[in-house]
């Protein structure tokens, strides 16, 4: 934040300009009003004097006018620019993030961070300048004027501002407590909903509106007891400021009327209308607090995301542009966290190679392919392609030589093409076709009004018509290693024919693993690698037993 701080600090001191520059005009226009009440109307130049004292009022009052607007410009434009800043340097860092520190999160937390978070801290930027450049300078401004005007006066309207001090700060203090409780609650049905939308199949197929139903209210109904709270504590408070300022003048005019009648009508004027102008800062200065407390708590959990420091570093390590060759693991234990997920794995894997990884769920066959492209550390031993340690080279590097395709079909909410090229504009539209057709994607194409540029709706696609664009994908960022996990599990047999006759291609010229559990799959391939327990059971080479 400080960096960014000081990038716009500039801006920052104009701001503060225009604020006291706003400040002074604004104490300044009851001053004038004070000389128009005192004037002595016997005076000889009474009407030039009068002409003079309207026209310095009109001027402040327009001058003011002006001020207000450039500062009101200045600011907006200025918060805008620091909180994209602040939501660009948050959202840069999240991307750089490795895997593990993504699993820590939500994703509906990231989404509040970079949004209703990062909208918040507009009070603590232009809310702190506003209470102390502006509010506090401003009420210590009409008091000095006050004493200045008359002294016992001014105490009893500066005993009414400070009265009315500690009450908003009493209530702003409960009103905050009660918002700390909203803003946890907001976070909590945040998560609620996103988890609910996303798994919407599952609340339609086991009929879990009523569950999900009773839990959102719930936390919907802890919100609004909050809420209530809020409404309650700030409906006390103007009714209470209003009876003090009304008590404060009521003793002013005793004074001036019974006790001291020298005082002067513009006098009397000043204090009062200060009396009355307090309040409106005095509001401010206790409802700026109130939303920089909510501010501070967003900050703090900005902060906490920018503080995390499991960053991926790909460009760091040795350049490898062209990586190829045999793919060997070498007593490879991995784990997440405490859990231990694959132990000792050791076995080879010969370049142009078809060899497929097998097991039952959760024995680490996708992990093994995760930590192959480096999305995840090893804890012991090392992975070696080419005879190069991949821990040594280039993350980039790695992953610019592999082409991955998921069981979940990663699809964009783009066109077509550019689900398929990923910014590779190397990819022309004759390939797309071309590969299309060789797996019996063509047929869809053409059902496409606007062809490659139709924009993909995933609702709107079958799970085996966008597994098949993920296909293509892979197959057209072409690379030495190609890793399928569960290519074909969505797909008709007549597609998934054509789809291992393409990988059968593919392997003349790279090496492929595939995660697999079809027997059509299984056959097909040069080796075989059975996973149980996060250990390698056997390996089948061909026909052969190895272990």
């Amino acid at each position: 934040m400080k960096d960014i701080l000081k990038k716009n600090i500039k801006t920052l001191f104009v701001i503060a300009f225009f604020l006291i520059f706003c400040n002074v005009l604004s104490v300044l226009h009851p001053f004038i009003m004070k000389g128009i009440l005192d004037v002595d109307l016997k005076a000889e130049n009474i009407k030039v004097l009068l002409k003079n004292l309207f026209l310095a009022y009109m001027l402040v009052h327009i001058v003011l006018l002006i001020s207000k607007g450039l500062r009101n410009s200045i600011v907006n434009k200025a918060m805008a620019k620091i909180l994209k800043q602040i939501r660009e340097k948050l959202f840069y860092h999240v991307l750089k993030w490795d895997m593990s520190t993504y699993e820590k999160y939500n994703s509906s937390e990231i989404y509040t961070r970079l949004t209703q978070d990062m909208d918040n801290l507009f009070p603590l930027f232009f809310g702190t300048l506003e209470i102390v450049v502006n509010d506090v300078v401003y009420i210590i401004m009409m008091v000095a004027f006050m004493f200045f005007a008359d002294t016992k006066v001014a105490i009893i309207g500066s005993v009414a501002i400070l009265l009315n001090a500690v009450v908003s700060y009493i209530f702003t203090n409960q009103v905050a407590k009660a918002n700390k409780g909203i803003l946890s609650r907001r976070d909590k049905a945040n998560r609620q909903y996103s988890e609910m939308y996303n798994k919407s199949k599952l609340t339609y197929l086991f009929s879990l509106q009523n569950r999900n139903k009773t839990s959102i209210y719930k936390t919907l109904d802890e919100e609004l007891a909050y809420r209530k709270r809020v409404i309650f504590v700030e409906s006390f408070i103007y009714p209470l400021a209003i009876t003090i300022q009304a008590i404060a003048i009521y003793l002013i005019l005793i004074y001036v009327f019974n006790i001291n009648m020298t005082v002067s009508l513009g006098s009397i004027y000043l204090v009062i209308n200060y009396i009355q102008n307090c309040r409106s800062p005095l509001n401010e200065i206790f409802t700026q607090l109130e939303e920089i407390q909510a501010s501070i708590m967003s900050l703090k959990r900005i902060n906490k995301l920018l503080h995390e420091k499991g960053k991926e570093d790909i460009e760091t390590g040795e350049i490898v542009e062209d990586l190829k060759g045999d793919i060997e693991f070498e007593n490879v234990c991995m784990q997440y966290g405490e859990n231990k997920v694959l132990h000792n794995i050791s076995f080879i894997i010969k370049e142009g190679n078809k060899v497929t990884i097998a097991g039952k769920t959760g024995v680490g066959k996708t992990t093994l392919t995760n930590i192959l492209m480096r999305l995840y550390p090893i804890s012991k031993g090392r992975i070696m392609i080419g005879g190069k340690d991949i821990s040594k080279i280039r993350i980039k590097d790695i992953r610019k030589n592999i082409s991955y395709i998921s069981q979940t079909p990663y699809i964009l909410n783009d066109t077509l093409k550019n689900n398929i090229i990923l910014g590779d504009n190397n990819i022309l539209d004759e390939q797309i076709k071309l590969v299309a057709k060789e797996i019996g994607f063509e047929k869809v194409l053409e059902n496409f009004e606007n062809g490659l540029d139709e924009v993909i709706e995933k609702n709107k696609l079958s799970y085996g018509q966008l597994q098949m664009i993920a296909f293509l994908r892979a197959i057209l960022h072409k690379a030495n290693i190609y890793i399928f996990d569960e290519p074909t599990s969505n797909i008709d047999l007549k597609t998934e024919d054509r789809i291992q006759k393409l990988i059968d291609r593919i392997t003349k010229e790279s090496t492929v693993i595939i995660i697999a559990h079809r027997k059509s799959t299984i056959e097909n391939s040069d080796k075989i690698i059975y996973l149980k327990n996060g250990k390698v059971d056997m390996i089948v080479n061909k026909e052969k037993v190895l272990k």
